[in-house]
């Protein structure tokens, strides 16, 4: 059996106090996440603003295109069950959603695929911003 020192007041004391520094500095790490999250956001705005407004047009459009999608299907089906798509197909004019998306699909897309690039190859070298 190892001689082993006995515990005194004093050591529980100084445990306290490390355990209360180290749940201090946990909780302001928590507290700061969101504020360094949205610093990371608006910095990166800041430094690439045509292709952040691009993103967010072309995110936009895709979101409006698919609830319209969605909307249309929903809202598509007569009594009997049958879809009117189906018979009315040829009968419609294009619809200036897909038109726009894929006029704007082919510009917006390096920009998008660039930042997620450089966004996973910071995250994979370790760098924090």
């Amino acid at each position: 059996m190892e001689n082993r020192r006995r515990v005194t007041e004093e050591d529980l004391r100084i445990t306290e106090k490390l355990i209360a520094e180290s749940y201090g500095n946990v909780k302001q790490s928590v507290i700061q996440v969101p504020s360094r999250a949205s610093r990371s956001f608006v910095q990166t705005i800041r430094d690439h603003p045509f292709a952040a407004a691009g993103a967010a047009v072309a995110g936009g459009i895709i979101v409006y295109g698919i609830i319209k999608l969605l909307t249309s299907r929903a809202s598509g089906q007569e009594s009997g069950g049958r879809s009117l798509t189906g018979r009315n197909y040829e009968t419609r004019p294009p619809d200036i959603t897909h038109q726009i998306l894929s006029m704007m699909i082919p510009v917006v897309a390096p920009y998008i695929t660039g930042y997620i690039q450089n966004y996973i190859a910071r995250m994979m070298s370790g760098k924090r911003d």
